[in-house]
């Protein structure tokens, strides 16, 4: 017997960004018949369309509703993100499991004077986050993709089972053969790949490549223009090769991250940290800052310092690569190690 997976969420997001790529990867690997025992029953989402009254409504009135009426009809409900978790219903007896990514936007802290997560949200977001954890407190199992946001969870919401579920790739996408992009330089060329959050720390990585003869590219959509003025402005003032990028297709990241140098990874607050896994798999360096949850995937000489310049300076001028290593490591978060784990945190709510 195949049990039937409802798999939830509000409004649909790209899927190029973080939740919005792992959403996709949940239920194209339910619906591929991945998960042994398991198949993708239905996907709830929505377009994001309409004002922000409509958006609202669907968030916290009609999305809730829909999803309650059919969840009699599946196995589980699974929310593929803590963000959603207001649609964990109130009255219902099918096993309900969130994905829970992070907890800085619900449980908002500071890193000196990086803010991690917004510190005083609307009177709207903060009625939005009461519902979010007074969801995630009815839930029946939380999915947490790293071993400090399993941590928290269980500090957070005593009393919710939890059970580690980390992310995946398929390791076989980032070893094929591909050609160096047209716009690497001859000499070290280093890689940032995210958005321009403070916590991201690019400004970071711009002073640690201040008169170093490498190339810094930045991947990733911009936060905001004015962000990425100020950090090309930065560059600019502390003598760093920065080559702004943006966006790419799949195939060109893959490329970018097997002819790198290395991946710098300075952030001080993630979920998970996907881009030192995705290097990894390529058979690149990845040079991750002491900070969870991302000091939780890379080989441990390759975490550093969080503020210390110079041990990332010397990291960059003494790079050796044992690609066996570093995919071996990677191996460890494989989509067959995610399958089996899905598997058994399945079987334990039902």
């Amino acid at each position: 017997m195949v049990d039937s997976i409802f798999v939830a969420r509000g409004g649909a997001l790209s899927p190029y960004s973080g939740l919005g790529s792992t959403h996709k990867a949940l239920v194209e690997n339910l619906k591929a018949g991945l998960v042994d025992g398991y198949s993708l029953g239905e996907v709830h989402e929505y377009p994001l369309v309409g004002g922000p009254l409509t958006r609202l409504w669907r968030r916290w009135f009609s999305g809730p509703k829909t999803v309650e009426n059919k969840a009699s009809k599946y196995s589980i409900i699974h929310i593929s993100d803590q963000e959603q978790a207001g649609l964990v219903p109130k009255n219902s007896n099918t096993p309900c499991v969130v994905t829970v990514h992070d907890l800085f936007h619900l449980f908002p802290s500071k890193y000196g004077d990086v803010d991690i997560g917004k510190q005083n949200p609307s009177l709207i977001r903060r009625n939005d986050i009461k519902k979010i954890k007074a969801g995630l407190l009815r839930a029946d199992l939380l999915i947490c993709i790293s071993k400090h946001t399993q941590q928290e969870c269980e500090m957070r919401f005593p009393g919710v089972a939890t059970a580690w579920v980390p992310h995946a790739i398929d390791l076989k996408k980032y070893q094929k053969e591909s050609e160096k992009p047209s716009w690497f330089n001859d000499g070290k060329n280093l890689l940032i790949v995210g958005s321009e959050e403070p916590r991201k720390r690019v400004d970071f990585a711009i002073e640690v490549c201040s008169g170093m003869d490498v190339t810094l590219h930045k991947i990733g959509a911009e936060s905001s223009p004015n962000a990425k003025a100020k950090l090309i402005a930065l560059a600019k003032r502390k003598d760093c090769d920065l080559n702004w990028v943006g966006t790419v297709e799949q195939d060109e990241m893959i490329a970018a991250l097997q002819h790198a140098d290395a991946l710098l990874f300075p952030s001080v607050a993630e979920g998970f940290g996907l881009p030192p896994l995705e290097a990894m798999a390529a058979g690149t360096v990845a040079l991750v800052g002491d900070a969870p949850a991302a000091n939780e995937i890379p080989l441990p000489e390759h975490i550093l310092p969080t503020d210390d310049i110079e041990a990332w300076r010397n990291a960059i001028n003494n790079l050796s690569t044992d690609s066996e290593a570093l995919q071996a490591r990677a191996n460890e978060f494989s989509t067959v190690e995610w399958v089996n784990r899905l598997k058994s945190a399945y079987k334990s709510v039902q």
